[in-house]
């Protein structure tokens, strides 16, 4: 059989494939991956499947799933990492988001060292070619219609067919892109008029923005960027200027750059800040952008950092804006069934179902009481009268979960699309104009409307039809108050600790090291306010432990609690250790993470347990220095650690 009659015989496959047949993840195998491989000329004992839950590691293959992988040998004894072409992985053709079996993919592919790894739902197909250390490309990122296509189906046919992959040679081909690499780069240093010429392909430096496209442009990097707006979801995608990267467009969604992107702001590239990159040497850095791992130089991971602050510091200062505006830091945010909004407090199914008679009762178009502010809206609760949408009250209805009985109803607050529709970057001030009483209400005013005015309203109107009393009703309102006061507010020196205890449990998770830049004023602040501590503090042996831990760099496991030299160590010389550590951090460019985490836990701990004698200077420095470490630990829990 000639190429000529093979490419055909492969188009008139495809092009007769109907990917709306396809039911579940076994039809995704059988109808398409194992007839496209015989049709790219892969002969069928060439072919193995793997369940993957026999390869299962803590972070991959939760569920048994079967992999196909096809080898360049018949010979089944000869079928392994030396021998492996091509690794796929079939899904359901319902799951339109593939990253997560891209990453289980991308883990098996390195395991078996595949040249290639395919993921594919049934109608989207991705194809990555895997390169030099870890490095991959992603060469197909299509569809089964634009497969259907006669030169693109050829281009993907000759690129992937059994007799170009098998001849590929998988024990030269990371050296020689290592080497090549490696070599125009001694090339680019040692050649003056090729600077010269290569700089001249440079992208121009700028910053643009209209609307909520934000483009950022430095010499080697390039990030166009879509701004989430009203608690939506904005993405990237990311350009390099290099002729090594000619060609490539890396595109991140906006799970990858919460999750990947948001941490480190505003640090160098070597001072492992950053959840994206790893210094492989002096002058080069693995990076790590969503689904692609590429190798850049220190210029070049200097230039992507630089519009990674300023793409993710606009991203990150929008969605705060919308938070502040309407009030929702105090809230928990939920996504379910295309319905996005913050649980408020929960109530009984029997007041629900109250709230929501006293609705239709009181349509805006049935009278023009004070009362007759609703509009009927499904099973929400439109606050409106027809002509401004104040608040859209939504029910969820928590069964499954343990904490909550199951005749209770979780009240949000809902971001509904009409209420937020006119939303936009240019016009946000003008909206946030529009929030108040008369206007569009915050989620805090909202709650409080309900359960000051509406509930009791309601409760009132319907107390002699009810089977509840009154008292009943309202002792099931369960409300989600928060313990802490304001920080701004604390007079208490202990009401600090809530506080302390957020960012600590946000250290204690966190991987990378932190610009000391941030902990500072905290180190020096807190220092000072625990200096004048009576000695009679109990649990010194446990300050102790964790200053040993701080100063001999040892890790979480070891515990030196009983070594003979820190016993009989008095408060001052703990307070000595803390000064030591506050002129460490001044002279520091970032600092340990688990060393952070653990100086807060003396500072809660000195002042949960001792008599501390502070000035109002001390107490308000404390403070002063607490409000940006906090409300970074607020921001990154919230957003950035479910995202990763």
């Amino acid at each position: 059989m000639t190429i000529a009659e093979s490419i055909k015989k492969f188009i008139t496959w495809i092009q007769g494939f109907d990917h709306r047949v396809l039911q579940n993840e076994d039809d995704v195998k059988k109808r398409l991956i194992l007839p496209m491989f015989h049709y790219l000329c892969y002969p069928e004992i060439c072919h193995r499947e793997y369940s993957l839950k026999t390869y299962q590691s803590e972070t991959y293959a939760k569920n048994p799933e079967i992999a196909q992988i096809y080898f360049a040998t018949d010979d089944v004894k000869k079928q392994n990492t030396d021998t492996s072409l091509i690794f796929v992985e079939a899904i359901e053709p319902q799951q339109t988001k593939l990253n997560e079996a891209i990453e289980q993919a991308r883990f098996y592919s390195n395991h078996f060292k595949t040249l290639f790894f395919i993921v594919t739902n049934g109608y989207n197909i991705k194809v990555f070619q895997r390169l030099h250390y870890n490095r991959e490309e992603l060469v197909f990122d299509t569809n089964i219609d634009t497969l259907k296509n006669n030169d693109f189906a050829s281009k993907f046919y000759n690129k992937l067919n059994f007799d170009l992959v098998k001849n590929i040679d998988k024990n030269t081909i990371d050296i020689l892109t290592y080497t090549k690499c490696n070599l125009i780069e001694k090339l680019i240093t040692r050649d003056p008029d090729l600077q010269y010429f290569l700089e001249k392909c440079d992208f121009e430096p700028s910053i643009t923005r209209e609307g909520c496209h934000l483009v950022v442009v430095k010499p080697k990097v390039a990030i166009a960027c879509n701004l989430p707006q009203a608690f939506g979801e904005g993405n990237c995608q990311i350009e390099f200027s290099s002729i090594l990267f000619k060609g490539l467009k890396i595109h991140l969604n906006h799970q990858d750059i919460l999750g990947q992107l948001m941490t480190g702001l505003h640090t160098h590239p070597n001072w492992g800040c950053r959840r994206f990159l790893k210094e492989l040497d002096k002058n080069n850095f693995t990076v790590y952008l969503g689904q692609i791992t590429v190798i850049l130089s220190k210029l070049e991971a200097t230039d992507l950092c630089l519009c990674i602050d300023e793409v993710c510091q606009r991203y990150k200062n929008s969605i705060i804006e919308f938070e502040n505006a309407l009030e929702t830091w105090d809230f928990e945010f939920v996504n379910f069934s295309e319905v996005r909004g913050f649980i408020l407090f929960s109530v009984r199914q029997e007041l629900w179902k109250l709230m929501q008679q006293f609705t239709k009762e009181f349509d805006y178009k049935k009278g023009k009481s004070e009362w007759h502010i609703f509009h009927r809206e499904n099973i929400s609760i439109r606050v409106s009268r027809g002509i401004r949408d104040h608040a859209f009250i939504f029910p969820k209805f928590d069964r499954d979960l343990s904490l909550l009985p199951s005749n209770q109803v979780n009240i949000l607050y809902e971001l509904n699309d009409i209420n937020l529709q006119s939303i936009e970057t240019a016009k946000f001030s003008l909206w946030q104009q529009d929030i108040g009483v008369r206007g569009t209400w915050t989620a805090k005013y909202t709650k409080q409307w309900l359960l000051d005015k509406y509930i009791p309203q309601v409760i009132k109107y319907y107390s002699n039809k009810s089977q509840l009393s009154e008292s009943e009703l309202l002792a099931k309102i369960t409300n989600y108050r928060s313990e802490s006061a304001p920080i701004k507010e604390v007079d208490n020196i202990r009401d600090l600790v809530p506080y302390l205890r957020d960012i600590q449990s946000w250290l204690h998770i966190y991987v990378e090291n932190i610009a000391a830049s941030l902990l500072k004023p905290y180190y020096q602040a807190y220092t000072n306010l625990v200096r004048n501590t009576d000695s009679s503090i109990i649990g010194i042996d446990y300050i102790f432990g964790n200053l040993r831990r701080v100063e001999w760099k040892n890790t979480p496991e070891k515990n030196y609690s009983n070594s003979a030299d820190w016993k009989n160590l008095t408060f001052k010389y703990a307070i000595d250790c803390l000064d030591r550590q506050v002129v460490r951090i001044n002279n520091s460019e970032y600092e340990n993470s688990f060393k952070a985490d653990l100086i807060t836990r003396i500072f809660i701990w000195i002042i949960e347990n001792g008599k501390i004698s502070f000035s109002q200077a001390q107490l308000n420095a404390a403070k002063q220095a607490l409000i940006p470490l906090w409300e970074q630990s607020r921001f990154e829990m919230r957003y950035i650690y479910p995202n990763q």
